[in-house]
């Protein structure tokens, strides 16, 4: 392991001989680690490395099998995460844990609500938490709102919210910034490096390098639940990291620009829902992989939802394969031959206590439209094809979900998919929060769809991504389809430009360069 020789003074956290298995597999094997006061240190690791189990571990919702926890300066052996709450410590998940139904006030101070002689002091709490707020860039967000109704974004600016109320010493960041923009990365940025001069630590897992390179003072490298690599940041690069994470040198290399388009599968005519999404166009082609890019709140989910029957539509007109397209119901979609892999996995995807071979089946067991129809032995073939086609790593079909690491829960939903045999796939967010290994694997996985002849439409936050996998990315500003780029020919810029085009300038979009006559207008369909 090539490791930091630190002189500094004794540090905040340290953990000597940690380890940690889970149904007899090992998780975590004898992992040595030591924290200093100030300091922000990336925890970076491809999914199942062991990363959140560590953090879990230090944060009081896992006790470790072997090895010891000192923090602030004495042993520790947490209870709960409660104690290590009152300790100093904070972990903001990666799946977000805060509760819907209550307002954004409720969830900052839940299970600490201000009280006025013995009565919540909601005026105190509704104050607090806009002051709160204001510290993470979200000042727009009303604390007497349900959280529920708010976006991904702003449900996770919340969560972090939360966290800063309390006396912080150690802030643990689960893949913070994977939900936000540019913009609103900048700004939690800037919280991180506020709390760092005040003396909190913070750990950040992300896997975004470049993020953590551009923020970290250390980066720390698990592999298959060892720690490989711990360095200063200016002594380390991307390639060195991903060789750590992967145990050798790795690269992405572009794939698009494959699809003829000669035969258009889905055609969208002006659609919208009359709240977010108001005028998106496009036609997408047997064989194409098309990207949808947009910033938070530029209607990419949205639009998903509505091919997806999930989401009424107001406006505009589908044709599928030429004909008339108005699902009503997500059962409506998939029968016309759609499927969706939906953004928010824990939500919207996966039921975490049911196994891995229910998780996969259940949608070709729905569309059945009967649960005796589809026999044991063909759904095991079915589950068993599906799993080895993608590379699922686990022990058994039969495990529950929630075992699997991220990636394999990803590739678990579009196995699910996969089941279909759908003519249209809907990507929301595929590889959002999977290593660098696993999203080419599913870039694999996805062109693999399209050269086999389907349409696959994908939105990401990540333009590199759609660069990368997608023919063409049409880019949505504030509800509207602006402009479509050639994958391979696209300029990042313009596209970032497009993206800000409807924004009136706001943002980070009045600093990117404009050519005249500003965006580029969106091509005639067809």
């Amino acid at each position: 392991m090539n490791s930091v020789s630190d002189a500094r003074s004794a540090p905040l956290l340290s953990v000597r001989g940690i380890a940690k298995s889970f149904d007899g597999a090992g998780v975590l094997h004898g992992i040595d680690l030591d924290l200093f006061r100030g300091e922000v240190v990336a925890l970076l690791g491809e999914n199942g490395a062991g990363k959140s189990t560590l953090l879990n571990i230090v944060s009081g919702a896992l006790s470790p099998d072997a090895g010891r926890l000192e923090f602030d300066g004495g042993l520790r052996q947490w209870t709960g995460p409660r104690a290590a709450i009152d300790a100093g410590i904070a972990f903001v998940h990666q799946e977000l844990s805060g509760i819907r139904a209550l307002s954004v006030a409720e969830n900052i101070f839940l299970g600490d609500y201000c009280a006025k002689s013995g009565l919540i002091d909601r005026r105190q709490m509704r104050t607090r938490s806009r002051e709160l707020l204001a510290e993470v860039g979200a000042a727009h967000i009303d604390p007497g709102s349900p959280l529920g109704g708010l976006r991904i974004a702003d449900q996770q600016a919340v969560e972090i919210a939360k966290a800063l109320r309390l006396e912080l010493k150690l802030l643990l960041l689960d893949e913070p910034t994977s939900s936000l923009t540019p913009h609103e990365a900048e700004g939690l940025f800037a919280v991180v490096r506020t709390l760092k001069s005040r003396g909190v630590t913070i750990v950040f897992i992300s896997h975004r390098i470049e993020e953590a390179l551009a923020l970290c003072d250390r980066i720390v490298v698990l592999r298959d639940g060892r720690l490989v690599s711990d360095r200063p940041t200016p002594a380390t690069d991307r390639a060195r990291v991903i060789a750590d994470m992967a145990g050798r040198a790795f690269s992405v290399t572009a794939s698009a620009g494959r699809s003829k388009r000669e035969t258009a599968v889905l055609s969208a005519r002006g659609i919208g829902d009359g709240e977010v999404v108001e005028d998106v166009t496009f036609d997408l082609y047997e064989g194409e992989v098309l990207g949808l890019f947009g910033l938070v709140g530029s209607g990419r989910t949205e639009t998903l939802q509505m091919l997806y029957g999930a989401r009424p539509r107001t406006a505009g007109s589908l044709l599928l394969r030429g004909e008339p397209f108005a699902p009503s119901s997500c059962r409506a979609a998939i029968a016309r031959g759609l499927a969706m892999l939906p953004e928010a996995r824990k939500i919207n995807g996966i039921l975490p206590n049911r196994s891995v071979a229910e998780n996969i089946a259940i949608a070709k067991v729905a569309a059945s439209g009967a649960p005796g129809l589809l026999d044991a032995r063909a759904e095991a073939n079915i589950v068993e094809g599906a799993i080895g086609r993608l590379g699922i790593a686990l022990r058994t079909s039969s495990q529950p979900i929630r075992t699997l690491s991220g990636g394999n829960q990803q590739k678990s939903i579009l196995a699910r998919c996969l089941t279909l045999s759908p003519q249209v796939l809907l990507l929301d967010e595929p590889t959002h929060g999977v290593d660098v290994r696993t999203k080419a694997q599913i870039y694999e996985i996805i062109r693999g769809m399209a050269a086999a002849g389907r349409a696959v439409l994908i939105t990401s936050s990540e333009m590199l991504e759609l660069m990368t996998v997608a023919d063409r990315i049409l880019v949505l500003s504030n509800g509207r389809a602006v402009a479509t780029h050639e994958a391979r020919q696209a300029d990042p810029i313009a596209i970032m430009r497009d993206a800000f085009s409807l924004l009136g300038g706001r943002e980070t979009g009045a600093l990117l360069p404009r050519e005249k006559g500003g965006a580029p207008a969106l091509p005639a369909p067809g």
